[in-house]
């Protein structure tokens, strides 16, 4: 028995192009590079999830900031609570987020294989992420307790204790655990540093140097590598 485990955010579904078409449409103009954008963007967001997560701001705030934090390191002029409108615009186009139908096929398929268990373990405040998870409607392939949202557990990626969290709730050992995200950081780093496998959806193409996952993909086409893997360890 092995444990595939899954980020959200840019793992399950892409949401980077949210970010810039909130952006651009609140401003009224392109942002210029969109590969910048989404990476000082991200950059950002590393300086304020704690704070989220533990309560201190909401997800509204915690967004606008960054925003704007976004618009200041590219020299975008803005005006005093654009930052806010772009976070409520990225809300409203989040609100129609839809996994592909390619991840879908990849869930059904890894749902349906008696060797595998699936979970989930993301980031964010607890609503904010609980509703997401509604509106992708993971609970058709992964079992609500083996849902993992860093609001409710109090810690978050890459700290060691949340993989930990996740084994006791599969009843696996670490060395037949494997996680899946984009975020090097948190989801790769955190799961080798826990004795897990990693699989990297890179879709940003970044390198970094670390520890290497045990396999690196850059779209959800690329996600049924992760079948052939899994089939040939059987």
């Amino acid at each position: 028995m092995r444990g595939l485990i899954f980020d959200i955010d840019d793992t399950l579904y892409s949401r980077q192009i949210l970010f810039v078409k909130a952006a651009e449409e609140v401003l009224g103009k392109s942002v210029g590079s969109l590969t910048d954008f989404v990476r000082i963007f991200y950059d950002v967001s590393d300086l304020n999830t704690r704070d989220l997560e533990q309560g201190k701001i909401t997800t509204r705030e915690c967004n606008g900031w960054r925003f704007e934090q976004t618009f200041k390191r590219m020299d975008i002029p803005f005006k005093a609570g654009d930052g806010v409108k772009a976070a409520d615009h990225y809300l409203r186009l989040q609100s129609r987020m839809c996994l592909s139908d390619r991840m879908r096929s990849v869930l059904d398929r890894l749902k349906d294989d008696p060797g595998i268990r699936l979970g989930v373990i993301t980031a964010g405040a607890s609503d904010h992420q609980w509703n997401k998870i509604k509106m992708l409607g993971l609970e058709k392939w992964i079992d609500h307790e083996n849902i993992i949202v860093a609001g409710d557990a109090g810690v978050t990626k890459p700290d060691v204790r949340i993989f930990r969290m996740m084994e006791d709730r599969l009843g696996l050992d670490p060395s037949d655990m494997w996680m899946t995200g984009d975020s090097y950081k948190h989801d790769i780093k955190g799961a080798l540093d826990a004795g897990w496998h990693a699989i990297w959806l890179n879709r940003r193409g970044i390198r970094v140097s670390g520890p290497e996952p045990d396999v690196e993909v850059t779209d959800d086409e690329s996600f049924e590598d992760i079948l052939s893997l899994f089939k040939d360890q059987d």
